[in-house]
Order: C-alpha cells, then structure tokens, then sequence
C-alpha cells in the first residue's frame, strides 16, 4: 500500500483499484454467468447456486419490474461456480491491500454475485455512529484494524446512470447519525459521492463506510461480484463461503487457509 492509499482510505473509507481483472478473466465470469441464467432456478440450485430474489420487502433493495427476457434483481453464492471465481480468493491486485487494511490473520467470510436490473436502486446503509461488531473501522498503533473489508468487483461498466456504487466519504468514522441512512442516494446532495466502474474496477471498502447506489436508469443490468474479508475469529456469513466440490484437491494453500481457516479464538 502506498502512502497515498494509506492517506485516502483513511479520508475516505475506500480504495478504487482501476483494471483490477483482466479482460480475460472478466469475460470468463460473464460467460459462466450467462450460461447459469439460461438454467432454471431448480436447475442452477442444484449446482449449489441458488438465487435469492430481491422483493418489495427487501431492507436495502429497491426493485422494479425486470425488463424482457432478463431475470428479476437476484443474489447467488459466488464460490461454488468454481474458477475463475476461486483466482479471487486471493487475487494478485487486490489480496495485500485487503490484509494490510485488516492487520491479523483473515479469512474470505463471504463471495457473492449480485444482478441489478435497471429501475432498482440500493439504499444508504451503515456510517452511522453504529457499534456492530461485524464492520468496525479501526486503527491502531500505526496500522488498520479494520473487521469487514469489501472488494466490489465490476463485471459491467458502471456509469452513473447505470446504478453506480455510491458513499459517504468519510462516514466509516462519523460520531452522528447519517441523516441519509434507508435512503435511496440523490446525487445532488452534496454529501454524496459516486464512484464510476469500468468492467474489471475493484472498489475496496470498510463495511462501516455509508454506502448504498444510485437508482439504475440506464438500459443494462449492473452485474458485480462481491468478497469480503475478516479477522479469522469472525464467523463467516451463512452460504456465502461454501466452495465448489473437490475445492481443496485443485486450490492453492494459501485459497484453502482464507476459506477454511479456524477462528483464531476457540472457546474452552
């Protein structure tokens, strides 16, 4: 880490990494996840991929009706669609940012595919003089301690009018409570800041940041994959870091620890 993005994630509460993916390496995902959503949903489960539809009812999401021919707004586990998604587990341009934000042994605690259809936007969460134990930002003694670090992966590119990632900057360290929190982003407030992808941008994030998107009034649908990264004495989220089958018999030692690391802490 350089001591400019030392200095800006501190600011700020994220990194951006332009071409973080390769061309290659984007195109492969995209092609996986064309041919998954030619499946059914009982077909794709069966794959251990099942999709989690976004509803009226969703605490973040804003929906509409999807457009022809597309799937509704939907979620699936990343992991077990096997490579290249496992490469990310510990990929070359993002992983030593991530441990140097976290400062301890971690572990990969979530990967996950999301689909975002035009129409649908993400609301503000988070930033918020929140004490959760699960996205702390820290630091400490010269060094970052902080318990969710997020790597956004951009699969599409992402204008602003395509439903962009939005924050607060510098939310993640806020003693008051964010007035915007459970609402979809208004670029023109001044609080706001948008971050524009190309396919293969990285966005490096402290979960505690105030982040949400921008409502997608463009004509593509938005496809990003998200890993996120924690101490190894947090739990890892339900679903969401289980890999494909065989994954220890072909995966890197150092893919293997991320993902099945043991808690750092075991009770007596």
């Amino acid at each position: 880490m350089t001591p400019e993005q030392r200095y800006l994630f501190d600011l700020k509460g994220y990194l951006v990494v332009r071409a973080a993916l390769d061309a290659a390496t984007v195109g492969q995902i995209n092609e996986i996840i064309d041919g998954l959503e030619k499946l059914t949903d009982e077909q794709s489960a069966e794959r251990g991929i099942a999709r989690q539809y976004r509803g009226s009812d969703s605490l973040y999401a804003t929906v509409a009706p999807p457009p022809p021919e597309r799937l509704a707004d939907y979620d699936t586990p990343a992991l077990p669609c096997g490579e290249p998604y496992e490469r990310l587990i510990d990929w070359p341009a993002t992983i030593g940012l991530v441990q140097e934000l976290i400062g301890e042994p971690m572990r990969l605690d979530a990967a996950s595919f999301m689909s975002r259809n035009p129409g649908g936007g993400f609301r503000f969460h988070h930033g918020y003089a929140e004490l959760l134990p699960y996205c702390q930002y820290a630091f400490d003694d010269g060094q970052f301690k902080c318990v969710s670090i997020k790597i956004g992966y951009a699969l599409t590119d992402v204008n602003v009018d395509d439903g962009a990632f939005v924050v607060i900057p510098g939310s993640h360290k806020s003693n008051f409570t964010n007035p915007l929190v459970g609402q979809v982003p208004d670029l023109s407030h001044p609080l706001v800041e948008a971050i524009p992808c190309r396919a293969g941008d990285a966005i490096l994030f402290t979960e505690d940041l105030s982040h949400a998107a921008v409502e997608n009034r463009g004509a593509k649908t938005r496809r990003t994959l998200f890993y996120s990264y924690a101490p190894a004495y947090q739990c890892r989220w339900p679903n969401l870091c289980d890999p494909a089958d065989n994954f220890e018999n072909h995966a890197t030692p150092g893919q293997i620890e991320l993902v099945t690391r043991p808690a750092t802490f075991v009770p007596a």
